[in-house]
């Protein structure tokens, strides 16, 4: 495996959402040498998603504020956060906020004060809007800087570690072609893996490769079975994020003959407008809130018929009598899309969105092995059984500084690394194996098996390790994909530059997906954003979070623990 060229730099930065141009940014503007790697184009992943209307930040009040804020997010983490991440964020953000503009991003301050997502008090809440704007504004402000260099459509295949430390990285270029880059230390901030998931509301590149990378360098992953799924529209527009905050509007909700589904399944007690009036305070799915029979009777619909477009929702059409902007910033939004609440036929279904977990940090984004930093959507964060809205924005502005300021620290006492090409190549065989020689039919061959398997995964989580999860259900699907293992030839698509993304996706899916379903097997309870059908409720025994680490061979290794 030949490596076509070697750089060199101070402190490599993966990933171009928030998080990412922060830090790159920040170690910049300290003078350091800084190269950053996206999968797409600078300024892309969650955070720039074109089908979302905004993105909110939600933001401390006042000091008297900063104990209720940590008492709403401990609250609501069902005992999975942790602590001083969570002070971090509250004492941190209000100064935080003040800084988006010096990354090309506009924060509208919304008028008063209102509750986020999950959040049992309402304080100050920023919004994030017009991607394209903000796209234009990172370019100029990056383009400033010498010492910044930027290499998109790259992918980071390993991380390289010398004495114990993070020392470089292999690099696939958007020629296929493999890059070894010598560092002092990296700064991942890759983002989630909701496109994993078949339906999800994330773009292609939130693939979790982030996840793989940095377990396999020796870090640990915890929560990883707390998993955000929110309504997506999947008719008239399919993939555009549904506002929970339209359901106070919200009559009904029907199968194809107009009848009620919701209504029959809700417990003695709760009405339906009850239900909806919950469920219209929060976007992702939860156990802790009676809304949660919305989500498990879509889902067990969904099972039952194998129709994927969901519920269809019947909207009062007062709704856009509302002039609040909270609701207006919305509907503008779905209106520039030719979809129309009250006249269009709305259906949804859960999508995949956003992880809860990720890999283990502290407050500085340091993940227990030199060198290595994790910050955004990629790290565990602040959160835990539930994500409360607009801080997980406010956390790549929070962390990415911490950890760019830290590792500017750490990288005055370290060298560079010395790893060669030879290294560089080794490590690839250790991944993806040596191949025998082959015909360029068997190469197409085993590339149709690998992209069937990736589907195939994306299927089965989807159906088996959604909102609605069960032992049996999670034991087949990890069957199935352990299966699908045997079935993918990656030393033979590797050998191959341009099959080189592919057996790099398809390695990392069948990884992850092991690593969920093994997370969602292990905590036999419901808890927030986990929903065992087997386990309906919330169990003691659980109240520790499930760490998950790598074996000397390599294979996952779980574990409930109280850090």
């Amino acid at each position: 495996m030949e490596i076509k060229k070697t750089v060199e730099t101070d402190v490599l930065v993966a990933g171009s959402g928030l998080a990412g141009i922060k830090s790159a940014k920040e170690l910049s503007d300290l003078g350091h040498r800084v190269l950053l790697v996206t999968k797409m184009k600078i300024a892309s992943g969650s955070s720039f998603y074109p089908l979302k209307a905004s993105l909110g930040t939600q933001v401390t009040k006042d000091q008297e504020d900063e104990q209720t804020f940590l008492e709403d997010i401990e609250e609501m983490s069902r005992g999975m956060h942790r602590q001083d991440l969570a002070e971090v964020y509250v004492r941190e953000i209000p100064e935080r906020v003040k800084e988006y503009q010096d990354i090309g991003v506009d924060a509208k301050k919304l008028e008063g004060e209102r509750k986020a997502c999950f959040a049992p008090n309402a304080r100050n809440i920023y919004l994030l809007s017009d991607w394209d704007r903000i796209r234009r504004k990172v370019n100029e402000i990056f383009a400033r800087y010498d010492t910044l260099s930027v290499m998109e459509k790259t992918v980071i295949l390993t991380l390289i570690k010398e004495g114990g430390r993070v020392t470089g990285a292999v690099l696939l270029d958007e020629n296929h072609e493999l890059v070894l880059v010598r560092c002092k230390a990296a700064i991942v901030a890759t983002g989630g893996f909701g496109s994993i998931y078949k339906h999800n509301l994330n773009p292609n590149d939130v693939d979790g490769s982030g996840h793989v990378l940095a377990l396999e360098a020796g870090a640990r992953l915890v929560n990883m079975e707390f998993i955000q799924f929110i309504p997506g529209i999947t008719s008239p527009k399919y993939k555009t994020l549904f506002g929970e905050h339209t359901l106070a509007y919200c009559e009904d909700i029907v199968d194809g003959d107009g009848k009620s589904m919701l209504r029959p399944l809700l417990p003695e007690g709760l009405s339906l407008r009850e239900c909806l009036d919950v469920r219209s305070t929060h976007g992702p799915f939860t156990h802790s809130l009676e809304s949660r029979y919305f989500d498990i009777a879509m889902m067990k619909r969904i099972t039952e018929t194998g129709n994927e477009e969901g519920f269809r929702l019947l909207f009062d059409p007062s709704i856009y009598e509302n002039k609040e902007e909270f609701y207006t910033v919305y509907l503008d939004w779905l209106k520039e899309r030719n979809v129309n609440l009250a006249e269009d036929e709305i259906r949804i279904a859960p999508f995949a969105h956003a992880s809860n977990g990720g890999v283990f940090i502290d407050p500085h984004g340091r993940t227990g092995v030199d060198g290595l930093y994790v910050i955004g959507e990629l790290s565990c964060n602040i959160e835990g059984a539930n994500r409360l809205g607009g801080n997980s924005t406010g956390a790549c502005m929070v962390f990415g500084k911490r950890a760019a300021k830290h590792c500017s620290d750490y990288i005055g006492g370290v060298k560079l690394g010395v790893a060669d090409e030879k290294q560089a190549s080794d490590r690839l065989s250790e991944m993806f194996g040596n191949p025998a020689p082959a015909a360029d039919s068997d190469v197409e061959f085993a590339a149709e098996r690998a992209r069937t398997a990736t589907e195939e995964i994306r299927e089965i989580l989807w159906y088996h390790a959604n909102v609605v999860r069960s032992e049996n259900g999670l034991t087949g699907a990890l069957d199935e994909i352990r299966r699908l293992e045997d079935t993918v030839d990656l030393p033979l698509l590797f050998s191959r530059p341009e099959k080189r993304q592919l057996a790099f996706k398809a390695r990392n899916f069948l990884k992850l997906s092991q690593v969920l379903l093994l997370a969602m097997l292990e905590r036999k309870e419901s808890r927030g954003a986990h929903y065992r059908e087997d386990h309906p409720d919330e169990d003691l025994a659980f109240s520790r979070r499930l760490f998950v680490s790598a074996d000397p061979e390599g294979q996952p290794n779980l574990e409930f623990l109280n850090e």
